[in-house]
This record gives C-alpha cells, sequence and structure tokens, in this order.
C-alpha cells in the first residue's frame, strides 16, 4: 500500500515538473530549459538505445564463448561498465550544457519581468 502510494505521488510531482518545464519552454523559448526538457522526455528512449548496444555485445561475447574462439576484447562485465559510464557521461554533459545556455541566457535578462514603468510608458 505505501508502495502504491510513494509511487502516485512520485508520478505526479514527475508530471508536475514537466508540465512547469514545458510552460517555461514556451514562455521563455530558452534553448537551454528546452534541452534539459528534451532530456527528461526522451531518456527512456536513449536508455532503450544503450541498453540494445548491450545486449548485442553480450549476445555476441555469449555465442563466441559457445563456439570456443573466445574474444580478445574486453570482458562483458567490462563492457557494460563502460557502457553505463559513457551513458553517465552523456546526461551528466547534456545537462551541463542546458545549465550554461539558461545560465548565459539569464546573465544576458531574458528571465526578467519587465518593469512596471515601461509597461505604463508603452500603454500609453
Amino acid at each position: 500500500m505505501l508502495f502504491g502510494v510513494l509511487s502516485g505521488l512520485n508520478f505526479i510531482v514527475y508530471l508536475g515538473l514537466a508540465v512547469l518545464l514545458v510552460v517555461l519552454c514556451y514562455r521563455t523559448k530558452s534553448k537551454g530549459l528546452i534541452l534539459i526538457s528534451a532530456m527528461l522526455f526522451t531518456g527512456g528512449i536513449f536508455d532503450w538505445g544503450f541498453e540494445q548496444v548491450g545486449n548485442f555485445y553480450v549476445d555476441r561475447s555469449i555465442a563466441s564463448e559457445m563456439s570456443g574462439e573466445g574474444m580478445q576484447n574486453m570482458s562483458t562485465g567490462d563492457f557494460l561498465m563502460t557502457l553505463a559510464l559513457i551513458q553517465h557521461l552523456l546526461y551528466s554533459c547534456l545537462c551541463l550544457l542546458g545549465g550554461f545556455f539558461v545560465y548565459r541566457e539569464w546573465r544576458l535578462g531574458k528571465f526578467r519581468n519587465p518593469q512596471l514603468e515601461h509597461l505604463e510608458e508603452s500603454k500609453a
């Protein structure tokens, strides 16, 4: 029961974050927020791709061991660990790039609210 409640809360928070990011991307048209949002929304696709590469290598190594050839490359565990590290490095670099874009846009004043005086002058 507790697992169901926590899963529901996790889903609600994730959905709220997704809606907030989409609204912020639409309002600010920030390249950094768009990159971070795209990473979060397409993370499953990238995970699936890395999983397919890992499964292919494991299947190939099992087939070569069964045929008695033996592989001269790295072991299966080493390959899967390297693949996991590459995946983490890719996500981290894309997240840092998105954060850099957001910081640069913030420094250029893209996220500041217009001053009330300027709004009143433009209406007059």
